[in-house]
């Protein structure tokens, strides 16, 4: 007993230095630092700050480009084909020989008619000799009969040399040659084609526009349009209305033209066109991406006091790139334009980079009520 109470005064002892021992080296540790100022989370957006455009009222369709002439070439006769030419892809002019058919025959035939012409001809003048020496020595019916003899022969000939111009295949105007479809030798009819022509020193564009639009356009009117694969914008102007609506489709038909001496325009090619259908005016055009849906139509939102604030907008006619903004803003407000999933109503934004310009003129679709 007397030995456990003094292994319990030792450990005591013990546990009392070792206090004393570390007590300094605990006095001298650093106080915890005081927490700092926590700022309030910002959501980064860019922003585009709104200032007036100029809107043109535009409406865009679609169009087909076509050559200024087009043919594809034919023979009038049916016959065995006996020369080519026409070299493909090339540039021929009106009156250029293409093909020549097989008119042995046809030489033969006018051969045996110079003849009988001559013949004739000397008959009649035999005759009519007569005829002035003594009336009674030749009746005027034989004269008239010689003189009919002769212009039937004529008349023949004429016929047969119209005949001997059809073997002769030629360009009807000025135009490029398309691809051969038959070779020497081959036996051709009117049914068989044997070379296309396009005429692309100039292009015609053709498209429609709804009903609502007729008084609108006027032959004269310039318009733009586009085609895949080139990057520059055309013009063309109208060249023709058709005079009444389309009923199937309620819509009018017009013609443009465009200069394409460049040839940078091909026939056939697919046009997004855009015309004008009223003089331009100023107003407001936000990016696209800025306009979100909202329980009653549309909405953008704002940048007001360092905060989002979603106002409700009536748009116009928009693009791939730029929405017309009627009714809810005004010059010189920033409107938000990127992390829109994330903005809320009161929502602390930072402004990031501002947003380019959107495009100057939005054209309504053609087909759009």
């Amino acid at each position: 007993m007397r030995a456990r109470t003094i292994l319990l005064l030792g450990t005591a002892v013990l546990v009392a230095a070792a206090f004393v021992l570390l007590r300094p080296s605990l006095s001298r540790e650093a106080p915890p630092a005081p927490a700092a100022d926590v700022k309030p989370d910002l959501l980064r957006s860019e922003g585009y700050v709104v200032r007036p455009s100029r809107l043109s009222d535009t409406v865009r369709t679609i169009g087909t480009l076509a050559a200024n002439e087009a043919v594809t070439v034919v023979a009038e006769l049916s016959r065995r084909l006996v020369a080519v030419e026409v070299v493909e892809g090339s540039e021929v002019e009106a009156g250029a020989l293409l093909f020549k058919l097989d008119d042995a025959d046809l030489r033969a035939q006018l051969t045996e008619l110079e003849v009988r012409r001559r013949l004739a001809a000397r008959t009649a003048e035999r005759q009519q000799a007569l005829l002035a020496f003594d009336k009674k020595a030749l009746s005027q019916q034989a004269f008239d009969q010689a003189q009919a003899e002769l212009q039937s022969v004529e008349a023949q000939i004429a016929a047969l040399r119209v005949t001997l111009a059809r073997t002769e295949i030629r360009a009807p105007f000025n135009a490029r040659a398309g691809l051969r479809r038959v070779s020497e030798g081959a036996w051709i009819t009117p049914e068989t084609p044997l070379i296309t022509l396009q005429d692309t020193s100039r292009i015609k564009i053709d498209f429609a526009l709804p009903e609502r639009y007729a008084g609108a356009i006027a032959i004269g009117d310039s318009f733009n349009f586009e085609v895949a694969g080139q990057s520059e914008r055309f013009t063309g102007t109208v060249v023709a209305i058709e005079p009444a609506i389309d009923l199937p489709t309620r819509s009018l038909l017009i013609r443009g033209v465009n200069d394409n001496r460049a040839r940078l325009l091909m026939p056939g090619a697919f046009a997004s066109v855009e015309v004008p259908v009223a003089a331009p005016t100023d107003g407001i055009l936000v990016p696209a991406q800025a306009v979100v849906p909202s329980a009653t139509g549309h909405a953008v939102f704002v940048l007001s006091d360092g905060r989002a604030v979603q106002r409700e907008v009536e748009i116009g006619p928009r693009t791939r790139d730029a929405v017309e903004i009627r009714q809810g803003l005004e010059v010189g407000e920033t409107v938000l334009t990127s992390n829109l999933l994330r903005l809320r109503d009161g929502v602390a934004v930072e402004l990031a980079e501002a947003a380019p310009p959107p495009e100057p003129a939005p054209p309504a679709e053609a087909g759009a009520p």
